[in-house]
């Protein structure tokens, strides 16, 4: 079997972009920006300067990006004003004394918004804009709170409704097959396998990085908390809001209006309207912190252009090479290796897993699952995985779409809340911590030992 060109060039650019960084101890976004040349140089020669402004053209015009600029200085308006250090003080009065409190609500978050918002970057940014100071003000440190907001983003994907759900319900070998009913509650099923893991690591987390409860000290009352700092609740509008019009009864009556209808609604991205609400709720809610002078607003927008440019660059550059991998056909090369296997079954199911896993970090979920979702479906019910099963474990691999470095758009959503600059100190815990297990527990899933209901 003959390794295609695309699985090379994806092969050839994390060599790149790890050599170029650890070994020659070169800037991260130096890295990317030559390993999305390594990746346009696989399109052909002559194709080199093409392919480098098509794919960089994409990348900034795709919504995650600006998200990411967004929250990077709706972070700065956070700090600036004071209201997440009076939000985290309510938030401490009620689960402050235990130890990684909010580590542990950050993947319990994750599950219930992935129930809302069916993707992983909108995940990653409407939950780790809470959960992610929180836990830097709890003692976890930037990278880490970074790395789990990252690890806890795919539960938008493996959690039901999602999109990738629908898009597989759709697809030819499936249609008629399984229906949304008998697949909502074993989806709900294996999701929550994953959730169960991620609480488990949590834990592991904690006691490892030693992490303490909060000193009593600085635990206030609830009832003082609350008076002093509740105004700060009206932050959780500018994440309510967008939900009840693009999900709830709002958005259904919107729907129905010829003036705006479907597609109305289905252009209001929720990942651009959390960060551009909670900014606006944040400069009149703290009105009274903000900079009095032209110096301390220039001071204040400098820090924040900073941390736009260095993770803007990093992200951009990624994405770029994002695009540019998808048009060396390694979607294409993937399907051929997947068609071909002919293994036993449990050797089978762990090689279609991490193969997902590899193809779902610079395809991401959807694009994986419209080119690869029929022949991974097919391959795992051929060795006997029931047809809803697969289902399920298919999407639990593709899960790992958040967590797949170095081009996962969720890294660079949380790297960009927290303020981390070196994306990189991501990539090990990410690997090893999340994407490898998860896999696994899709594998355990497939092969029964993980139960799941109507599986």
């Amino acid at each position: 079997m003959q390794i295609g060109i695309g699985i090379v060039a994806f092969l050839v650019f994390i060599a790149f972009v790890i050599v170029w960084y650890l070994v020659l101890k070169r800037s991260i976004a130096e890295a990317m920006l030559l390993g999305l040349l390594v990746c346009c140089a696989f399109t052909g020669v002559e194709n080199i300067p093409t392919t480098f402004v098509t794919s960089l053209k994409d990348a900034m015009t795709e919504d995650v990006m600006a998200a990411i600029m967004l929250f990077t200085i709706m972070s700065s308006i956070m700090t600036q004003t004071g209201i997440i250090t009076r939000l985290v003080n309510i938030l401490n009065a009620i689960l402050g004394r235990l130890r990684g409190g909010p580590a542990y609500v950050s993947a319990c978050a994750s599950a219930l918004f992935g129930m809302v918002s069916g993707a992983s970057s909108a995940n990653a940014a409407t939950v780790g804009s809470i959960t992610i100071p929180w836990m830097r003000e709890s003692g976890w440190s930037k990278e880490v709170a970074a790395t789990m907001n990252t690890g806890n983003a795919g539960l938008g994907i493996c959690i039901p409704p999602s999109s990738s759900m629908f898009l597989m319900l759709g697809l030819p070998a499936i249609a008629g097959v399984v229906e949304a009913g008998d697949l909502y509650f074993a989806l709900l099923c294996g999701g929550l396998w994953t959730l169960v893991y991620r609480l488990i690591l949590v834990r592991y987390y904690v006691h490892k990085y030693h992490i303490p409860p909060i000193d009593k000290s600085k635990i206030e009352p609830f009832g003082v908390a609350l008076k002093q700092g509740g105004s700060s609740l009206f932050m959780f509008l500018g994440i309510a809001i967008p939900l009840l019009v693009i999900t709830g009864p709002v958005g259904t009556l919107l729907e129905g209006l010829a003036s705006f209808g479907e597609d109305g609604v289905d252009a209001m991205n929720i990942i651009i309207w959390v960060p551009v609400l909670i900014m606006l709720i944040c400069l009149i809610e703290g009105r009274k912190m903000l900079p009095k002078t032209l110096d301390g607003w220039g001071k204040m927008l400098l820090a924040s252009a900073k941390q736009c440019c260095n993770c803007g660059a990093v992200s951009l550059f990624a994405m770029a090479s994002s695009n540019a991998l998808n048009q060396t056909s390694f979607g294409e090369d993937m399907t051929t290796i997947l068609s071909a296997l002919t293994l036993p079954k449990f050797v089978m199911i762990l090689i279609i897993g991490y193969m997902i896993a590899l193809a779902a970090g610079p395809m991401n979920a959807t694009s994986t699952t419209v080119s690869l979702g029929p022949v991974a479906y097919s391959a795992m019910v051929s060795v006997g995985v029931p047809p809803v099963t697969a289902i399920v474990a298919y999407l639990i691999f593709a899960s790992t779409e958040g967590a797949s470095p170095p081009m996962s758009s969720p890294i660079f959503v949380s790297s960009s809340i927290a303020g981390l600059n070196d994306v990189s100190v991501m990539f090990k815990p990410l690997i090893f911590h999340y994407c490898i297990p998860i896999v696994f527990v899709g594998v355990l899933v497939a092969m029964g030992i993980l139960p799941i209901i109507g599986g």
